[in-house]
């Protein structure tokens, strides 16, 4: 499994004042998958995180939210 930094999705969600829960109900997701998503124990669909970007951050390019980890972080 490819992990994925959210470390700027949160920051993006932070600046704009999105909290996981609000992400959950975009997707139609439980708070605990969504968290366990920002987290990394769990993996993204394709289809989240262009709905997250193209809802909530437009101005954002989906590499920028989503960023693969290199193999060592």
């Amino acid at each position: 499994m490819s992990r994925i930094d959210c470390s700027n999705l949160n920051s993006e969600m932070k600046r704009k004042g999105i909290s996981p829960h609000e992400l959950a109900c975009l997707l139609g997701e439980r708070d605990e998958t969504i968290r366990a998503k920002i987290e990394g124990t769990s993996e993204w669909i394709y289809r989240e995180a262009v709905t997250i970007r193209d809802v909530l951050f437009p101005e954002c390019e989906l590499g920028y939210l989503f960023r693969e980890k290199e193999q060592d972080e």
